[in-house]
């Protein structure tokens, strides 16, 4: 398909270059993902504090403590995700119930705005077992936007699970799919938008990509969610999977040619 053209010829020469990430790329990676997923949902820890927290469980200046565990919860499951992933176990129920049991595991457990759902008989590790909105907060109103009931929003997660791993489609076309209906179904009782996150991570490493943070550009992520919810597409999420990838994937290509010329030039630093 053309619109994936430019994906397809960065994605062979970035393969063809043999280009890895470091470790401590990666664990930087790590920590801006977890920060900036966080910051979406109105976390106000600083890259700084939410590194310091994941890193050794201290943190400098005034900082939330639900905010902290939030933080350490994502970056749990970020790794678990990765873990999975890498391995390449295929997507599954069980597999969506364990990454959000570990994002929400120490939030869940601390957080009062939790107790509501717990006087439902919420419990971890599983999906919604109440009804859930869309908020949104338009001229400095708040509006809401129905979900799918308990029973629909499981099924449609199962659905849209088979789909993704049956399909023949490009793997971003499926991915976005996948990540929109997710979002759509609104199975979880809350974390729904770090979930797609962690999927589209999780989907990373497996498909052989390097792990990215699409949704550090400004508030662009969870806008592109939200127009897809309402126009039922997958098109806003899949602009901003193809255009994040695709600028990272020349990047990194650039700067690999680079380093090679360097060597390739004779060009040295003695210290």
């Amino acid at each position: 398909m053309k619109q994936f053209n430019e994906f397809d010829d960065l994605l062979k020469a970035y393969q063809h270059l043999n280009i890895i990430q470091s470790k401590d790329e990666f664990d930087k990676t790590k920590i801006e993902f977890v920060y900036h997923s966080n910051r979406l949902e109105g976390s106000n820890l600083t890259l700084f504090q939410t590194e310091d927290i994941i890193n050794s469980h201290h943190i400098k200046g005034e900082a939330s403590f639900l905010e902290c565990l939030m933080a350490i919860d994502n970056y749990r499951a970020l790794n678990l995700a990765l873990t999975f992933g890498a391995n390449k176990y295929p997507l599954t129920e069980k597999m969506l119930l364990n990454l959000h049991e570990t994002l929400l595991k120490n939030s869940f457990e601390n957080d009062p705005a939790y107790a509501s759902w717990k006087d439902k008989g919420q419990l971890l590790g599983e999906f919604k077992v109440g009804s859930n909105r869309i908020r949104r907060t338009d001229d400095g109103k708040d509006v809401f936007y129905p979900t799918p009931n308990v029973i629909e929003s499981k099924e449609n997660i199962l659905k849209s699970l088979e789909l993704y791993n049956f399909s023949s489609e490009h793997f971003l076309e499926k991915l976005s799919k996948l990540v929109q209906n997710i979002y759509n179904a609104h199975a979880f009782f809350d974390g729904n938008k770090r979930m797609t996150r962690l999927i589209i991570a999780n989907q990373l490493l497996a498909n052989q990509l390097p792990l990215i943070v699409l949704h550090g550009h400004g508030n662009d992520y969870n806008e592109a969610l939200f127009n897809g919810y309402v126009n039922q597409t997958n098109e806003p999420i899949l602009t901003v999977l193809k255009l994040v990838i695709c600028q990272y994937l020349t990047q990194q290509i650039e700067l690999a040619k680079k380093m090679n010329k360097s060597k390739n030039s004779g060009f040295g630093l003695i210290i």
